[in-house]
């Protein structure tokens, strides 16, 4: 597949995923769901995830990722139109569990294609990929505003219409250029997909920086997911502002993974930026809940992605260079530790949200960011040699 359809498929899965939060309230006030039932939506996408993660171990080998990419986006877009012609709760969560087994299958194959096939560029195409998704993240808030209220629905169905359009383009394009022309261009050696599992499994460095990925992915989804829903009912902010909200956050994503390149090929140190950016991001996010000023609010909110948002590029970048032979099981072990993440913690912020309030439950994620700032440090540590 093509690096542009790739970029832009991301852009638009990105919208798909982050939906949920600026729709919650119209979510819960058509479907009668509580907010921890909402929350748990977020949890059967997880679920699905991790389907797609056993099945994907089955298939891997067989399969190009190319092919497992499309397989996904296919199941994707028809998650999304089901949701826009179906109705009641029960077929809510199935569709969503659907959305999450896509989602694995996009986000590995689609990391996986650009740091195989593209391996000689893949410093430059990872960090591009994820600032494509954090561009779509951006503009999602914006993009809904037409369907807020009982039209939710349709938001789900126009982004799987668009997507299905790119996907037929990508079909065009690969048939327009001939098979293989362009994808060998930069490509390793078929083998780099093929090394041993075990060793990566051993090596703690590469287990803590999972867990990292875990800690950041649930802390990322509490923030796109409840601080909409926080500004909106506990802020008591318009739709606008609600939407602003969603993409000040992903802005500073975006900005952050756009810089990540060129600062890491002039020699900067993805473990010294990313401690510092953690402890930053976690002491931004802890201030949060004692402000309600709202601009001061979304200043807090985009320094905190700005702070954190580099985190899944520089772990796919710095581990395929531990483990330049594994990039496909890089990619899925930076999906399941994410899926895990994203599936306790949104739960558990609904959960504390019903006792206390949203805003409280909120500074669960800014401890989430801090532990991973100490978990860098002792893989900083580790892995000194490998640096040297």
């Amino acid at each position: 597949m093509h690096p542009v359809f790739l970029f832009a498929g991301f852009f638009f899965f990105a919208i798909a995923n982050n939906m949920l939060g600026p729709l919650a309230t119209n979510i819960m006030a058509s479907t009668g769901m509580t907010l921890s039932q909402s929350g748990s939506l977020v949890s059967f996408m997880q679920m699905g995830s991790l389907t797609a993660i056993v099945v994907s171990l089955l298939i891997m080998k067989r399969l190009r990722q190319t092919t497992v990419t499309r397989i996904g986006y296919m199941f994707l877009i028809l998650a999304l139109l089901g949701i826009s012609f179906t109705s009641g709760k029960f077929l809510l969560f199935a569709l969503y569990a659907v959305i999450g087994f896509s989602a694995f299958l996009v986000d590995s194959g689609s990391n996986a294609v650009l740091a195989s096939d593209f391996y000689e560029k893949r410093t430059l195409y990872i960090p591009l990929l994820h600032f494509c998704y954090s561009a779509g993240a951006i503009i999602t808030g914006f993009v809904i505003l037409p369907f807020k209220g009982p039209l939710w629905r349709f938001a789900y169905g126009s982004v799987g219409t668009i997507i299905a359009v790119i996907l037929i383009f990508a079909h065009i394009e690969k048939r327009y250029r001939g098979k293989g022309k362009h994808s060998t261009a930069g490509k390793a050696p078929s083998q780099l997909q093929v090394g041993p599992i075990l060793p990566i499994l051993k090596d703690k460095a590469f287990v803590m920086y999972t867990l990292v990925i875990m800690l950041y992915m649930g802390s990322q989804i509490i923030c796109s997911t409840w601080i909409p829903v926080y500004v909106e009912t506990e802020l008591m902010q318009s739709p606008a502002i609600t939407a602003t909200s969603l993409t000040v956050f992903w802005v500073g994503i975006a900005i952050s993974r756009l810089l990540m390149g060129p600062v890491m090929s002039r020699g900067g140190n993805p473990f010294a930026l990313s401690i510092v950016g953690m402890i930053l991001a976690a002491a931004t996010l802890f201030v949060l809940p004692f402000t309600g000023n709202i601009i001061l609010v979304l200043i807090l909110v985009a320094s905190c992605g700005f702070f954190a948002g580099a985190t899944i590029p520089m772990y796919i970048v710095v581990t395929a260079t531990w483990y330049p032979k594994n990039t496909a099981f890089i990619s899925l072990s930076y999906i399941l530790g994410g899926t895990i993440g994203r599936m306790i913690f949104p739960w558990l912020v609904t959960e504390i949200a019903e006792v206390r309030n949203l805003g409280y439950a909120l500074m669960i994620s800014s401890t989430m960011l801090f532990l991973s700032a100490l978990l860098l440090i002792l893989i900083q540590r580790i892995t000194k040699e490998r640096w040297a």
